[in-house]
């Protein structure tokens, strides 16, 4: 049993890097052959794709992934399926609300907006599933899923755009990125086709539990927020105060480094909230902080080896591709580096709040810390231009790092008594 552990850890990771290198790839395609400004509207996308399933999420996915946990498959499934209800309804009127100030306004809304509307739909969606799979202990099947919706399709579309140059758009890297969602449907059938899926369908919509949930998710909701405005919030404001060319820029390096995090997050950090969720039900302190100081000591070592081979990558590639005037923001991008290390372990820490069930803790440091990244963010690019922005960054992370440790070691003492 040990050893089929260890190979499903294995094959999580080589998925997430996998994820990794064709990001990557995607990501010196876009500024090599579309430009910066390309590159600009292309991170200013994954910031609207990142923030909408927060801001129309309503918390509820913290209270999915919990209420998953050990459960039979149609118990789970029904609360998914009430969930997903929910997201239709609310995405439905989050886009007729655009539309409507589009049109309120004269924005003109051409091809490239219609895709992005498709393209935070579909992955509004998919984290509602990768979720609450992950709690259902199915994460080698959830990051299969991810990589076909983040990755598989990338060398499809540089290839081609590399060959056709009339294929070098954003239009075309959005609708490559849409199409991949035909192989993730089918997929996701295929992994769930044992399931009572005719019970499913008929499970009612658990509108008590949707209820219930509301009452206590706002706190969370707005946590939410918090922790997708620690992430993409910079980068709005790296293009209100130095404009789109420079957003590519960031966007460039950001993406690099994010990778990492994703990486670590979906691999390694997200595979400890069941087992730890359980060593803390189950009121045995010593397991929660062996457990803990195992995950920590594996999140610390992998993000550090990871984000040493990111940068080592990325200078062999930027030589290769000649793209040298990227190189003037090296030491950004060190310190975005550094920052993501320091969020994976971060992030850690959250999910150890989360299993011992500190939600309003939880909650304000994720709101606090996404007020520290906007004020740092002004008041650092105000001070040192686009430097500001690693400064900004590396600083927010280590104080929200602290915040979450001291938070943790004081309830860690609790666990026996809470028990």
């Amino acid at each position: 049993m040990r050893i089929l552990k260890k190979l499903n850890s294995f094959a999580n990771l080589g998925l997430r890097a996998s994820t990794l290198v064709f990001r990557f790839l995607l990501t010196f395609y876009i500024v090599k052959y579309l430009g910066y400004e390309a590159a600009g509207i292309y991170g200013l996308t994954l910031g609207a794709v990142g923030i909408m399933p927060a801001l129309i999420g309503w918390g509820l996915n913290y209270f999915v992934a919990r209420d998953a946990v050990g459960v039979p498959v149609v118990t789970a499934a029904a609360k998914i399926k009430t969930r997903l209800v929910v997201t239709t309804i609310s995405l439905t009127l989050a886009t007729l609300l655009a539309i409507g100030l589009a049109f309120a306004t004269g924005y003109p809304l051409t091809a490239i907006y219609i895709l992005i509307i498709a393209l935070v739909w579909l992955e509004t969606y998919a984290l509602d599933l990768h979720v609450p799979m992950i709690a259902m202990e199915m994460a080698l099947q959830a990051n299969i899923l991810v990589f076909i919706r983040s990755a598989l399709w990338v060398p499809v579309i540089v290839g081609l755009g590399v060959w056709l140059p009339e294929l070098r758009s954003l239009e075309a890297v959005f609708a490559s990125w849409i199409l991949s969602y035909v192989v993730v449907f089918a997929v996701l059938y295929w992994l769930i086709r044992k399931w009572p899926l005719g019970e499913i369908a008929k499970a009612p919509f658990e509108g008590e539990w949707i209820r219930g949930r509301l009452k206590k998710s706002w706190f969370i909701y707005f946590s939410d927020l918090g922790l997708v405005g620690l992430v993409y919030a910079d980068r709005y404001i790296v293009s209100f105060m130095l404009g789109l060319t420079l957003t590519g820029v960031y966007t460039f390096y950001w993406s690099l480094t994010n990778a990492l995090q994703t990486l670590m997050t979906t691999a390694v950090v997200q595979l400890a909230l069941p087992v730890l969720f359980k060593a803390y039900n189950a009121g045995s302190a010593s397991d929660w902080k062996r457990i803990m100081k195992n995950q920590f000591v594996k999140v610390a070592a992998l993000s550090v080896v990871l984000g040493a081979g990111v940068f080592v990558a990325s200078e062999i590639l930027i030589h290769f591709l000649d793209m040298k005037d990227v190189t003037e923001y090296r030491s950004i991008f060190i310190m975005l580096l550094l920052a993501a290390v320091i969020r994976s372990c971060s992030d850690l820490l959250n999910v150890g709040l989360t299993s011992m069930k500190k939600d309003n803790h939880y909650a304000t440091i994720n709101l606090l810390g996404v007020i520290l990244s906007v004020a740092m963010a002004f008041a650092m690019i105000e001070i040192f231009g686009f430097a500001g922005t690693g400064i900004a960054a590396l600083s927010t992370a280590i104080l929200v790092a602290i915040a979450r440790a001291i938070f943790l070691f004081k309830f860690s003492k609790t666990i026996g008594v809470a028990a």
